[in-house]
Order: C-alpha cells, then structure tokens, then sequence
C-alpha cells in the first residue's frame, strides 16, 4: 500500500499495480480495490486547487477516473477557478464516458493520438475509443484495442483489451486473430479475475461464429483449448457441447462431447455428461438407434439436475420419431388407407430431409425451453 502522505501520482500508481495483481489472479488485491479507490478520492478532495496545475497529477485524475473512480470527485476538479492542467478533451470526454454520455465522449476523443500521451493515460484512453466506436466500426475497435494492448502489456488494461478484441474477431470472422489471441490470454491471464467470464464468452463464441462450425476448424478450438491444465480443458469441452447441443449446432456439439469424453474417467460425472451430449446428436442426427441405446445407458445419478432435465426431455421428445399412427400396427396398413395405393413414382428426398430437419429444430427448441423453465 501507498504511504500516509502520498500524493495522487503515487495514489494512482499503486492503483495500477493493484489491478496489474487483478490480471494475474490476485483475489486479495481484487478485494482492496474499493478501499484504495475510497482512500485516492479523499486525499484527491484534501489537494488544494493549485496541486491540480501539476500536469502529472492532472493526469493522475484522469486515470483513476478510467479505473473505477467517481466522477464527481473529477467534476469538483473542474469547478476550480483554473481546471486542471490537462487537455479540455481528455479530462472532459473521460467525464462523458464515465457518465454514459457516449457522443459527447466520442467527438471529444475521436481524434486523440494515445501514442503521444504517457501510456498509462494513453491505454486507458484506446480502451474507451474502442468502446465509443464498436457499434459503428468493428474494425476500427479492433484497431484501437491493438494501441491498448501495446501501451500497457502485463497490465489490467491489456487483459481487458485481449478479451474484448477476441471476440470482436470472432465477430467478423477473422479466424486467424481470434485464435492466436484466444490462445495469448489462456497463456498469460488464465488467473486473472475475470478468467471465468471469458471462458463463459468463450464458448457462446465457439457455438456462434461461423469460423468454428465445422470439422476442419474444430480443430483451432482445439489449440486454444489446449493451453489450458486437463481439468480445465474438459469442463470448456463439456460447456462447448451442452451450448452447442441447445443452438443446434450438432456438429460442433459432437466434437466437443468425444474430446470430453477422452479426457474423462470411465464412470465419472464428466463421462456421462459427455456420453449424453454425443448421444443427443445421434438421435437428432443418422444414428437414432445408437443414440437412444447410449442414453440408456447413463447413470442418472452422476448427473446434475439441469441434465437430467435435458436427458428426460430428449427421451421423450425423441421417442415421437418411432410412434405409430393411432389404429395401427406395425407392419399393418392404416384402418382407413385405401386398398390399392399406387407407389409413387419416386421418393421425394428433398420433401424428406426437410421434414428431418425441421423435427430436429423442434426437438432442440423444446428441450432449450424445458431447460429455461427449469433454470429458473
């Protein structure tokens, strides 16, 4: 912790390293955060207006701003007869995005070169770029993310850059970037705080972008995944099948499953889980049969409520695929059916394949629904 008498350079600084501590895992520094940010505000509010004409304490006020800080403490600042000795628009478009006044914020920082500001400013300033700008132009985001994450490497910055322009790749499709930076943060920020929202994220990516919805680029999936301890790569596997089993991605949902289900025990929770996943695409997919004996075949009790749902739910569902017609028999024409059909002068596969597909949305759409309900 800073000293008793620290002023705000030395405030915000041992703000900084704290959350550098946050990036790497640090569920303490996690903790202190609030207690440092409440301490940096009292001794900011304690500064005689004149201490604001320091540029670097200027500065100082505009980082803690961008690092949790309240703005009223930044609007008091303003209020001085002399404002504090830092560009209008810096100070003032960080106060419009701090206070969700976004087209303010973005024709006061639009066009702010953070390569000629101090990089603990200037990182800070490219990750709000990047947030004003990404609904209009993804890639211009990307690109000021990139400023960010070169400005401030090893910190919180970097980590919160990384995450967001891993997913704006994904966004459009630039398979390459999205699995080279996945892999960079399950490298160098797998502990940091926020590791666990980002495996969340993750896996909506996994079962959305299209990059990733076939065999061949399964296997990027794979090499991110691959950076991660056993343990941890098995359970995104699993998350990967069960979201790709709810979207209908069967495909997806299928590769997912067998890799779990090779990282697994035999007898094991995380085994039968796999075995459920992979059987729900061979029921919905050109392996009824093997399906339905491989859920029988699960232990009930290793499961979790959530997926017994999901296994009751394709159980019966599934089963109106082998129904027969009320009135008959197998091997027995319908009670009302005519005693001579004509055959038809061929099978209409493209009339067929639709109606499987279409069963097959329904099924799915269905147990996405039983399992909101139950979820709830």
């Amino acid at each position: 912790m800073p000293a008793a008498d620290a002023g705000p350079v030395a405030l915000v600084r041992s703000l900084q390293i704290l959350q550098e501590q946050i990036a790497n895992g640090n569920v303490a520094a996690h903790a202190a955060q609030s207690a440092l940010l409440a301490r940096i505000e009292k001794r900011f509010s304690e500064e005689p207006p004149e201490a604001w004409q320091d540029p670097h304490n200027a500065r100082a006020a505009v980082i803690y701003l961008l690092s949790g800080g309240k703005p009223a403490m930044i609007r008091t600042l303003l209020s001085y007869d002399k404002p504090p000795a830092i560009e209008d628009r810096l100070i003032k478009g960080a106060l419009a995005y701090v206070e969700g006044r976004e087209g303010e914020a973005l024709d006061l920082l639009r066009t702010v070169d953070v390569r000629r500001l101090p990089p603990s400013l200037g990182g800070p300033i490219a990750l709000v770029q990047s947030a004003l700008v990404v609904r209009q132009d993804v890639s211009l985001a990307i690109a000021y993310l990139d400023e960010a994450r070169l400005l401030m490497p090893g910190t919180l910055v970097e980590e919160a850059a990384l995450r967001r322009e891993i997913f704006l790749a994904g966004q459009v499709d630039n398979a390459n970037k999205f699995e080279a930076l996945a892999i960079q943060y399950v490298r160098r920020f797998r502990h940091s705080i926020y590791a666990g929202n980002f495996r969340e994220h993750l896996v909506v990516a996994l079962t959305r972008f299209s990059f990733a919805q076939n065999s061949e680029m399964f296997a990027r999936i794979q090499r991110i995944l691959e950076q991660l301890d056993p343990a941890s790569r098995r359970a995104l596997y699993l998350m990967v099948a069960r979201t790709a089993v709810l979207r209908g991605k069967t495909e997806m949902a299928r590769l997912a499953a067998e890799q779990a289900a090779a990282g697994s025990r035999d007898g094991s929770a995380d085994g039968d889980r796999a075995r459920l996943y992979r059987a729900i695409t061979q029921v919905v997919g050109d392996a009824y049969d093997d399906g339905m004996q491989d859920l029988a075949r699960i232990n009930r009790a290793r499961l979790p409520a959530r997926d017994i749902e999901l296994l009751d739910a394709t159980q019966r569902l599934a089963a109106q695929v082998r129904k027969w017609p009320a009135g008959t028999e197998p091997g027995q024409r319908a009670a009302s059916a005519p005693e001579t059909v004509p055959p038809p002068a061929r099978i209409d596969t493209a009339s067929s394949a639709a109606k499987t597909i279409g069963y097959t949305q329904k099924l799915l759409g269905d147990v996405d629904k039983l399992l909101k309900e139950a979820d709830r």
